[in-house]
């Protein structure tokens, strides 16, 4: 019944001597992590690890100083600075610089699939998600007894997009994953919780953070029905390697004065994504209060209050972002300040090799419906043009087919073998245009390893 469709077929798939079981990994060496320390873990080896349910879970708290009493934390992947794969004492994977800012890129990107359990992403400003527990002017601290880890994240792209998921390691040498943790700017360095004046108010003295009882949970699997491993050795000894595929990352950050120029030699550059911020973003700052959400909750029915939408999302709380994970368009005044500067927002062109795209001035409102296409999704995070300006601006363009990534496809541009420029440039009308800004520039590429007899690996970037 092949022809038709599977609601209309009557079969069943059978798979035998499967099992599976989970493990805690520890780090390789213990203790109470701060700012810019490195964690090392080391995989399990001999078995089938389900790559993308690797999770880092782990407790923090922030450290107050100074006058900045009440310091909130950020979403718990804005730890990580970078993540770092070696295989057999070779690096896979170096991972990008700001990977905290990428992951906050994609969260706009694709709001809702972070887990506000246990992923943070909602800031915290007078009362903790985990207890309920009201704590106005103190620092957001989580213990650390008995192994409490209150927060999960995956590790990076890396493990996220490996294709295929569900990967054999005993055809790999021993695998090391170090990440490197973040400056202690990720902190928001509040005066006090109890009012959303204080929540945005910096204290005078940067806030810090520490992270502990830090571990990996990994699942793993085995499929022991004696014709796996035979059609695995099989294509091996037919093709010489296996192929598996995964999203890399390199990253570039500018001041962009007008015109940032970045370089690439990847032989399937897939998207480039771009995120702009505020030349002070790693500055002693309180949390940013993201554009059009009411601040005060007792004043949610009240329709006509002045700075708040009308729609019921934004009735319901304040929500606030870290400095450096809050994305400003670069102008000199937002229209959310003055209404008559939506008529000056920023074109932008993005060329490769001189060639432009999209091919005329895009200004920045029709950058975001290219961005929404060419992350495939039909909205964002923002809730109205506003925030995008505001907090949320950021830009992406596609290169490759639709959907390439979920059918394993090679289909970006291939800039091998050539002195590949890309240019970033503010064009049109730039009475507005702010010039001191600092950008982000992440290029996405398709990454194969190849893994052969022996153990033996190579890299296509």
């Amino acid at each position: 019944m092949s022809n038709y469709p599977s609601y209309a077929s009557y079969f069943l798939r059978s798979f035998s001597g499967v099992s599976t079981a989970n493990f805690r990994v520890p780090p390789q060496s213990s203790g109470t992590r701060i700012a810019h320390n490195q964690i090392d873990f080391v995989l399990p080896t001999n078995t089938l690890l389900k790559m993308d349910d690797i999770r880092m879970v782990f407790t923090a708290s922030a450290v107050a100083a100074g006058t900045s009493a009440a310091p909130r934390l950020p979403a718990a992947d804005a730890f990580i600075e970078r993540i770092q794969v070696n295989m057999g004492g070779i690096s896979v994977d170096s991972g990008c610089a700001s990977t905290n800012v990428l992951n906050q890129v994609k969260r706009n990107f694709y709001p809702g699939r972070d887990d506000p359990v246990n992923s943070h992403v909602n800031i915290d400003r007078n009362v903790m998600g985990t207890s309920l527990e009201q704590i106005g002017a103190a620092a957001e601290a989580y213990t650390t007894n008995g192994d409490s880890t209150i927060f999960s994240i995956p590790l990076g792209s890396f493990f996220q997009s490996i294709q295929p998921s569900l990967l054999d390691v005993s055809l790999l040498p021993e695998i090391r994953i170090t990440i490197f943790l973040a400056g202690n700017s990720v902190i928001a360095s509040a005066t006090t919780g109890a009012t959303a004046v204080g929540m945005v108010t910096a204290g005078n003295t940067q806030a810090t953070y520490t992270l502990d009882n830090y571990s990996l949970m990994v699942p793993a699997w085995s499929i022991d029905d004696g014709v796996y491993s035979q059609v695995i050795q099989s294509r091996m000894n037919d093709e010489g390697f296996l192929e598996a595929s995964w999203c890399g990352y390199d990253s570039y950050s500018d001041t962009f004065n007008g015109t940032t120029r970045v370089a690439s030699a990847a032989s399937s550059l897939d998207r480039i994504l771009v995120a702009f911020r505020k030349a002070d973003f790693a500055a002693i700052k309180g949390a940013v209060a993201v554009t059009g959400y009411q601040p005060n909750p007792a004043n949610a029915a009240t329709v006509a209050l002045a700075g708040s939408l009308g729609a019921p999302q934004m009735k319901g709380g304040d929500k606030y972002l870290t400095g450096p994970m809050n994305f400003t368009a670069p102008m000199i005044a937002l229209p959310s300040a003055n209404a008559a500067k939506l008529a000056e927002e920023p074109n932008l062109s993005l060329s490769i090799n001189n060639v432009r795209y999209p091919q005329y001035d895009c200004p920045f409102s029709q950058w975001y419906q290219l961005s929404a296409q060419a992350m495939e999704v039909n909205r964002t995070a923002s809730n109205s043009y506003a925030e995008y300006l505001d907090n949320r601006a950021q830009i992406a363009l596609k290169l490759n087919l639709p959907g390439s990534q979920g059918m394993r496809a090679k289909s970006g541009l291939d800039l091998r073998g050539s002195n590949s420029s890309i240019l970033l440039t503010a064009v049109g009308n730039t009475a507005n245009f702010l010039n001191t800004g600092n950008v982000v520039m992440f290029l996405e590429s398709t990454r194969v390893l190849r893994i052969g007899q022996g153990k033996t690996l190579q890299i296509v970037l």
